[in-house]
């Protein structure tokens, strides 16, 4: 409940920047609009949480699986990945808009061998060294946990091998995971349907996590929405862009979580 998407909202491949984005179908003015004054909001219902993900994991492993491997001490990232790992393979049908939404070969720079080998030599040793990493950590949660992940679903190119679809789901975990408050979810991380569909761009406000004393009483089941709000007038195809608010991050963690590093970040140098 709470729920909206604006309806000029369009998804479009590609988009003006990048390999997909949203636009505005229609031309729309600020506060001229059908009231709501928002492209998107999605409620906490509709977000995949630490609390989705522990309810979901539980039900899956074995008790003496998890006395010497609790879930309890994964910290909220990771649990997003086996949570994404598990509905991608069961097929879930309330989740399958937003599996479908989801990239087979994400753009993070860590991975798949061919974001490897296209990169110039300025990213190409960080990447590899991330991608050992990486690889590291998906083997050592699917040594833990990989025998219970349901794979019916799975791409056949992963060939059954909870590995590649811990790698996989870390890379999407790392390109689309935003931070919120724990009052909605329980962690500090979450995934947000269609709010993580939107492209950067400094030059625009970001998604907003909306509080208590953003809704009031009478907006009570506003509360805990990401939304997306119409900050100006579009013209009619115009692309609608978000600021990821990642002022801190340098050029290595742009293109190593997202697959580029944008102009207001290429100055900044990894220290």
């Amino acid at each position: 409940m709470g729920g909206y998407v604006h309806p000029s909202i369009k998804l479009v491949s590609p988009s003006s920047c990048c390999k997909r984005g949203i636009i505005s179908s229609q031309a729309v003015s600020i506060g001229n609009d059908d009231g709501q004054g928002v492209w998107v909001r999605v409620p906490p219902t509709y977000h995949l949480t630490r609390n989705l993900a522990m309810q979901t994991l539980e039900q899956l492993i074995p008790k003496e699986v998890l006395e010497y491997a609790p879930l309890s001490t994964l910290d909220d990232g990771a649990l997003l990945v086996l949570l994404l790992v598990q509905l991608k393979g069961s097929g879930s049908k309330e989740w399958e808009p937003y599996l479908y939404s989801l990239p087979d070969h994400p753009s993070c720079g860590f991975f798949g061998e061919n974001n490897i080998n296209i990169l110039s030599e300025e990213y190409k040793l960080v990447a590899q060294e991330s991608k050992r990493y990486v690889s590291r950590v998906a083997s050592g949660m699917a040594a833990d946990y990989g025998a219970f992940f349901a794979k019916e679903h799975w791409p056949s190119e992963w060939q059954n091998s909870a590995e590649k679809a811990i790698e996989w789901s870390l890379c999407i975990v790392s390109s689309r995971g935003t931070a919120a408050s724990q009052e909605y979810g329980g962690g500090l991380i979450k995934l947000v349907p269609l709010v993580d569909m939107f492209n950067h761009s400094q030059e625009h406000k970001g998604f907003k996590e909306l509080t208590k004393e953003d809704v009031g009483i009478d907006t009570s089941l506003w509360e805990g929405s990401f939304t997306v709000r119409i900050e100006k007038d579009y013209y009619a195809g115009e692309e609608i862009l978000v600021d990821y608010n990642l002022a801190d991050y340098s050029p290595e963690e742009w293109f190593m979580s997202h697959g580029f590093v944008p102009q207001e970040a290429s100055h900044r140098q990894e220290l």
